[in-house]
């Protein structure tokens, strides 16, 4: 088969109408074409004719996942999740995951480096937390383990729960006024523990903070970070 006409289409001109033999053979996109350097003129076979198709449909799953990663930074799963969603073929999804990576536009370690800084200057979070959220994400639990190495320490989880607890007693106290020592630590750590907080910091903390032991814990250490 011969190419004998090459045009742009009416309404999408960046987008292209190949003819071979006098009809109508593909469309494809400008950067396509060029890709495989075709001409009017060339010779094609209906095979190459099929490899030009399958570059168009990685082109749109490449183009659908960049508008996805536009909108704040995505995991692998995430994107590949996406793509499923819009009915791009298994290897097109491949082939642009790929590609992606090959960019740096997907790390999931550096994404979940990203998202654990994100969510502790959001609000102090524990662990187990974070982990819960990055694996829901679709971040490999050995990754996100490694990113949690990487950014917590002992230390600053202690600091951000005692500072998550003074938060918790002024607001507490303020809507309730004193309650019995018991009962304060207890409503304290069930909160902490939903805060992702490992007991092993959560108790420390909790008879801290209800013994008085730091008041100021809301303000030391806010520069931290």
């Amino acid at each position: 088969m011969k190419i004998t006409k090459i045009e742009n289409q009416k309404n999408r001109p960046a987008r292209k109408n190949i003819y071979t033999d006098g009809t109508f053979a593909v469309g494809v996109s400008a950067e396509t074409l060029l890709a495989f350097g075709l001409r009017t003129g060339d010779e094609i076979t209906p095979e190459r004719i099929s490899l030009l198709e399958r570059a168009e449909e990685v082109l749109g799953a490449k183009t659908a996942a960049l508008r996805f990663l536009a909108v704040r930074p995505r995991s692998e799963r995430e994107v590949r999740d996406r793509l499923r969603e819009k009915e791009f073929g298994e290897e097109e999804i491949a082939q642009t995951i790929e590609d992606l990576k090959g960019a740096r536009l997907l790390d999931d370690p550096a994404f979940a480096r990203s998202y654990v800084r994100n969510a502790l200057a959001l609000k102090p979070t524990g662990r187990i937390a974070l982990m819960q959220k990055l694996l829901a994400l679709g971040v490999a639990k050995e990754t996100a383990a490694a990113a949690l190495d990487e950014i917590l320490s002992v230390a600053d989880q202690e600091a951000d729960a005692g500072r998550a607890a003074a938060r918790f007693l002024k607001r507490y106290t303020g809507l309730r006024g004193p309650d019995k020592p018991a009962k304060l630590r207890a409503r304290l750590t069930a909160f902490l523990l939903r805060r992702g907080y490992p007991w092993s910091i959560v108790g420390p903390v909790v008879k801290k903070a209800v013994a008085g032991g730091e008041p100021d814990h809301e303000e030391a250490g806010e520069g931290r970070r």
